[in-house]
């Protein structure tokens, strides 16, 4: 009686045991720690059937499923894994090969019962005696329901994983729907959206709020020279430096390439002075160097912004305004941000019309080049300088200074410079029929930034010269300080394969910009051009002779001709004399001529 008793108690708490838990390792746990108290166990051990990836399943015996060690109590055996048990190991090998009940007594003394959980695993005790065959018969129902608990917990398990996996799925998903791919800020999309009710959250609280736009001054030349991936890393460092920034009212945005948004929201009456103190704390950010790879960058910006509701409740206009500023910023070249202005867009529309106007008088031939010639210090023409005259329908003859900074902002430079490089060659074809004079050497053309950065601007000279057959010794190209450092690595290159084939290039504005001796020793430029802003008065500024007569003793030391520019008196070409300069440029000598008053000249 006390026999039946006992084995209706072991049933009915191992039962239990079963029932309380879903996770699969917690309610195998419990089962054990039960069959150990209960049965009087020196140890227990589990052993569950897993599929090719690990996870536990049903056994599938076509499929080659296999067994693998699970759980233990205790959990180690003097401070050793039950896994690493080479009597247990073998005893499971055997019973998952049988798959029957076994039992095998060790040479300590010891027993070992292995017992099967259908189609999941198996189950061993380590006794100090003989398990009855009642008791082990008694266990064969609650194994039965130890194996539907298995399938249970698998079933809720790999249902946990399903939905966690699908919850992190849809979280990455909803992240890179709202976030650059690049810099993890808000993207271009999400901002749009943040800021559309941010407008209407100003209109309806009666608060003001702003959109600023960053824009990367003089990254392209980085990015181009040194590669995307110091790009890249550049456009990060700048991103974690602003997200810094990132508050409940602020938001940090990357609107696309090296350009980023920032959405001001709630301000107050004084929100003036809340923007100005936000774009020095950007422009802080920005002092420190970004240092990539061993090599250290210095970088500005220029920052313009928009205002809601104050100057639109729409959120396309908002940034095409803060777009606009910031250009505006970035023409003035400076730091302390510009607000967007009704006459910003007049501007603009004024411009486009503007480039209209010049493809028009490109096709129409409106464009014409003008000659500049040079002498030596003797009074012969040594060369000529192209420059371009466009004569307006409207306004009349237009200054160089007006138009040439407009087609810059667009690709129009490059079919102007086109038609530039063309034309004096033509010209040249014309010069080189006439008897000229022995001292006349080559004409010098202006090249632009966008067209020096052409992968094949080398071959478009080289064809310019054959087409026309011109001697191309007769053509020179002059480029700015600013432009060569900007692409010093390409300019370099370039100027040396020019000069290769007989085309010199000379530097024009020496001395407004920025190079290095460094840089310049580097270049092997033939002339180095002194700009007119030192030639000028140069006999009563004691300044300017100092400069002019640095930049002569310098150009003589790299083995460069110099010419000054702007002579317009006897004074300033006496001074440039008494400082060892001998070629001249200016109208002193002789202002721009059209071609044939220049052949005239030449003559």
């Amino acid at each position: 009686m006390n026999k039946a008793l006992f084995l209706i108690s072991l049933q009915h708490e191992l039962a239990m045991a079963i029932g309380n838990k879903l996770d699969l390792k917690a309610m195998l746990k419990i089962f054990l720690k039960v069959c150990f108290n209960r049965l009087d166990l020196t140890s227990a051990h589990i052993y569950v059937y897993c599929d090719q990836s690990g996870m536990p399943s049903k056994l599938l015996p076509l499929k080659g499923t296999s067994y693998q060690y699970f759980l233990s109590i205790p959990k180690n055996k003097r401070g050793q894994s039950w896994s690493k048990s080479s009597i247990l190991t073998n005893f499971a090998r055997q019973l998952n090969s049988s798959q029957k009940t076994l039992s095998f007594q060790c040479e300590n003394g010891q027993y070992l019962f292995g017992f099967i959980i259908p189609d999941y695993g198996l189950l061993t005790f380590e006794t100090h005696y003989a398990i009855a065959d009642e008791v082990q018969k008694a266990l064969q129902p609650i194994l039965q329901k130890l194996a539907t608990s298995c399938y249970t917990s698998i079933v809720h398990d790999s249902l946990v994983k399903e939905v966690l996996s699908r919850q992190l799925i849809e979280e990455k998903v909803a992240f890179q729907a709202q976030h650059d791919g690049l810099t993890h800020l808000f993207n271009r999309q999400h901002i749009n959206h943040l800021l559309g009710n941010a407008i209407e959250d100003a209109r309806i609280n009666n608060k003001i709020g702003s959109v600023l736009f960053i824009d990367l001054n003089r990254f392209k030349p980085i990015n181009d020279a040194m590669g995307h991936t110091v790009g890249d890393k550049i456009l990060l460092t700048l991103a974690h430096r602003l997200h810094s920034l990132s508050s409940e009212h602020i938001d940090i945005g990357r609107f696309g390439g090296d350009q980023f948004t920032i959405l001001l929201k709630n301000l107050k009456d004084d929100y003036q002075e809340t923007i100005n103190l936000l774009i020095a704390q950007i422009n802080q950010l920005l002092t420190a160097p970004f240092v990539i790879d061993t090599n250290s960058y210095k970088l500005t910006c220029s920052i313009g912004y928009s205002l809601f509701p104050l100057q639109s409740s729409t959120v396309n206009n908002l940034i095409k305004f803060a777009d606009i500023a910031m250009y505006e910023a970035k023409r003035a070249k400076t730091q302390q941000g510009k607000q967007y202005q009704r006459v910003m867009s007049e501007k603009i529309k004024r411009r486009l019309a503007y480039v209209d106007d010049m493809k028009q008088g490109l096709e129409q031939g409106d464009f014409k080049l003008y000659y500049q010639a040079q002498y030596n210090h003797h009074g012969d023409i040594i060369g000529a300088e192209a420059l371009l005259r466009w004569q307006h329908p409207v306004h009349g003859k237009e200054s160089p200074a007006v138009y040439i900074p407009i087609a810059e902002e667009s690709d129009l430079i490059l079919a102007i410079g086109q038609w530039v490089l063309e034309q004096a060659c033509r010209d040249i074809k014309k010069l080189e029929q006439l008897s000229l004079p022995e001292s006349f050497n080559k004409i010098a053309i202006n090249i632009s930034a966008k067209q020096l950065i052409q992968h094949d601007f080398q071959e478009i000279v080289l064809n310019a010269v054959k087409q026309n057959d011109i001697p191309a010794k007769r053509l020179a190209l002059e480029l700015t300080e600013n432009l060569l450092v900007e692409n010093i690595e390409d300019s370099i290159k370039l100027i040396a394969s020019l000069k290769e084939n007989a085309i010199d290039c000379a530097i024009d504005d020496f001395g407004t910009g920025y190079s290095s001796l460094t840089y310049l020793k580097r270049i092997p430029a033939s002339v180095l051009k002194i700009d007119r802003s030192f030639v000028t008065n140069i006999a009563q500024s004691s300044e300017s002779a100092a400069i002019a007569s640095m930049i002569i003793s310098l150009g003589k030391t790299l083995n460069m001709d110099i010419l000054a520019e702007g002579v317009e008196t006897q004074e300033e070409l006496n001074c440039l004399k008494e400082l060892s300069c001998f070629h001249y440029q200016g109208f002193y000598f002789s202002g721009p001529l059209p071609f044939d008053e220049f052949a005239k000249l030449l003559n």
